[in-house]
């Protein structure tokens, strides 16, 4: 599959219902990613920054999780207790990407199990 231009077409956001979503590209500089940053597609969801790595999949979690109204500690229970999602946390650097970004495969999993009330502000993401 072609990813060039930072931009994965299995990645690509889905139309959504609600054409008040307004999704944007961003690259953010980082020392903790190999590439030496993250591009991502970005919308807000409930005041909180909701992104995607536009080449690797990799979904911010910790945005979709702060926007069901929850505490970022939840999400270091949630990964401790589930060794296999093979987290990437980013800590340091520009605020907005600090956090915990899982595998699309399973972020889709968790948010089928755990964001039923952003579900439809989600379809950008997931279809």
């Amino acid at each position: 599959m072609d990813c060039s231009d930072n931009d994965c077409p299995r990645f690509r956001p889905f139309t959504s219902p609600n054409r008040m979503v307004k999704i944007k590209k961003a690259k953010y500089s980082t020392s903790l990613d190999p590439r030496g940053f993250i591009a991502v597609y970005e919308y807000v969801v409930n005041g909180q920054p909701i992104m995607w790595d536009r080449e690797l999949g990799y979904v911010h979690f910790t945005g979709v999780w702060k926007s069901l109204g929850n505490s970022k500690a939840d999400i270091v229970k949630m990964v401790d207790s589930n060794p296999e999602l093979k987290v990437k946390k980013i800590r340091g650097g520009f605020l907005k990407i600090q956090g915990t970004w899982i595998p699309y495969e399973y972020a889709y999993i968790l948010c089928k199990r755990t964001a039923w009330h952003v579900r439809k502000e989600l379809v950008s993401i997931f279809g």
